[in-house]
């Protein structure tokens, strides 16, 4: 897993819209292209809902969505074990 934000970089806007239609928010926001949306996950005890996109096709990656850039680049690159809710 790794981190995004709402930056123009990273998305291309910087509204903060997901691809769902929701207003990406941490501690709740995760993207992920082979889980349905709404799907809730399980990452240290922590529930996040599926709301965005990579937009790659990525079939075991999940991005965890973080207000400020620093925080999500201090995040970086991780494995975790994750439960899903389907």
């Amino acid at each position: 897993m790794t981190a995004y934000t709402a930056s123009v970089e990273e998305c291309g806007k910087a509204d903060g819209i997901t691809a769902s239609g929701t207003k990406a928010n941490q501690g709740r926001t995760i993207a992920a292209d082979h889980l349905p949306f709404g799907t809730h996950v399980e990452i240290d005890g922590h529930i996040y809902t599926v709301e965005d996109r990579f937009g790659g096709g990525y079939t075991d990656k999940i991005d965890i969505y973080f207000d400020n850039y620093m925080d999500a680049i201090n995040f970086g690159r991780q494995q975790r074990i994750v439960r899903v809710y389907y």
